[in-house]
Parts: structure tokens; sequence; C-alpha cells
């Protein structure tokens, strides 16, 4: 049984070797404009153009998918028939462009629906693999936001908890508005008891959808970080958004994690 064993991890390493040692076929060479879809009551639909620029037909399909955020932060995406994407199937030849239509019937609503396109680069059916030396082809996969905007535009981010572990700085920032907060750098202030400013740092926050949470993280030097008493965040362009929480900290908040 050993020797079965040592030889099944033999052929294993082999295999991973030989596919190393495969060369590996560049992704297709493509660009979409525009790279963000928003659909509202005045505009219901939007054309996307896709181009070739390489030396190979290209085809892809389109997949249209539910955008939510999970209680952790992370992202969701389920199919979903909202959208009308036309054609579903894009083939694309060398040097040349094609136009993908996408189309919501869905009314205005309190909040901003979002959606993701997932794009799906195809295997090339005109290859003769016959005459192809044996390499590893590398498919690309391209998410793109849709999003059908709500009847009333606001935005509100607010921070819903703050706290330091092992000496980072995890700050849950809300969005209890109507529209998604951009990606965008942000300016994060952290102060000790009396206010005074002990770091003062530009991080880039993500997307925040309407009534999610997006959890931002930050090291805290080791001097600074036992003094800490309260963060603020603030946002570029958006009036009165610099929202204060307090840091909530445990015995070894501010401890490096122990070694296994």
């Amino acid at each position: 049984m050993p020797h079965r064993r040592a030889a099944a991890r033999i052929r294993a390493l082999i295999g991973l070797l030989f596919a190393l040692s495969l060369p590996v076929a560049s992704a297709a060479t493509f660009s979409v404009s525009p790279t963000r879809v928003e659909l509202d009551a005045g505009h219901r639909a939007a054309i996307l153009t896709f181009s070739n620029s390489g030396d190979q037909p290209l085809r892809m399909q389109v997949r249209p998918m539910h955008w939510s955020t999970a209680a952790d932060g992370q992202w969701q995406l389920t199919p979903s028939d909202d959208l009308v994407v036309t054609p579903e199937l894009l083939e694309v030849a060398p040097g040349h462009s094609v136009q993908l239509r996408v189309g919501s019937l869905l009314d205005a609503g309190a909040s901003e629906i979002s959606y993701r396109l997932l794009i799906d680069e195809l295997p090339n059916l005109t290859e003769d693999k016959s005459a192809q030396k044996p390499e590893i082809k590398v498919l690309t996969q391209v998410s793109l936001p849709v999003f059908v905007e709500p009847a009333q535009v606001m935005r509100a981010p607010v921070l819903n908890s703050a706290s330091v572990e092992h000496g980072e700085l995890t700050v849950g920032i809300g969005n209890n508005g109507t529209q998604r907060m951009d990606p965008q750098s942000v300016k994060v202030t952290v102060t000790d008891p009396a206010g005074h400013v002990l770091e003062q740092h530009d991080q880039v926050a993500n997307y925040v959808l309407p009534g999610s949470v997006w959890f931002l993280h930050m090291k805290l030097p080791a001097n600074v970080c036992p003094h800490v008493a309260s963060v603020s965040i603030t946002w570029s362009g958006i009036a009165n958004a610099s929202p204060t929480h307090t840091i909530t900290t445990g015995a070894e908040a501010c401890e490096g994690k122990s070694s296994p």
C-alpha cells in the first residue's frame, strides 16, 4: 500500500511538471466599450462594442447575473432573466467589432438594482488541433457591471462597525442610500480618546451596493494601535460624508497572530 501511494504521488508530480513545461497560449486580445452600463427610465437599453485585435476568431458567451452582497461583504452572483441580452453568443472575426445590446424592462424602484454580465471566452472551433503543439489555453472571463438606477438617487455612506484584531483595523462600510457607492479613494482617519489624529491614510474602497456592507482592512502601526479610539472615513464628491465610529478593541487587539 505505501508503494502504491508513493507511485501515485510520483505520477501526480510528473503530470504537474509536464503541465508546467507546456507553453501557455496568451488570452484573447479584445476590448469592450463601455465597461459599465447604467439604465434608467429614459435609457432602457445600451450598446456594448467588442473589438477583436488578435489574429484568431473570438467566440464569447454572455450570461446576465443578479449581483448582491452577502453579510460578510462577499459578492454573490445568481443567474437572472431581468436583463435582455442580444446576442448571447458573440463571434468576432480578427480585426472586426460586434455589438452587444443590453436592456431592461424593469421600472425604476426605490433602490438601484445591480447586475453583472459574465462574458466567457469559448474555445476556437476553427483551430486545427492536429497541427498544434501541446499547450495550455488560457480562456478569458470578463465581468461588467450593469445598474438599473432608482427613481430618486441618494448616496448615504455609514460606518456600521469598527474593530481591531491582531493589529488590523476592520471597518464595516454600509450604504443607506438608494444608489451604489462607486470604487474610489477614501481618507481614513484614526484618532485617540482626546480626538488627536494618530493615522491618516488614503485607502481604496470597493463598490458598496444599496443596503449592503463592504469591509475595509488596514494594518495599524504597533505604536499607534493601543491608543486608537475612533475612526472616520471621508468620501470625495459627497457632501457631509465623513461618518465616525468608535473602535472596539479586545485584550489581544494589538498583538500579532500566534504561530500554529
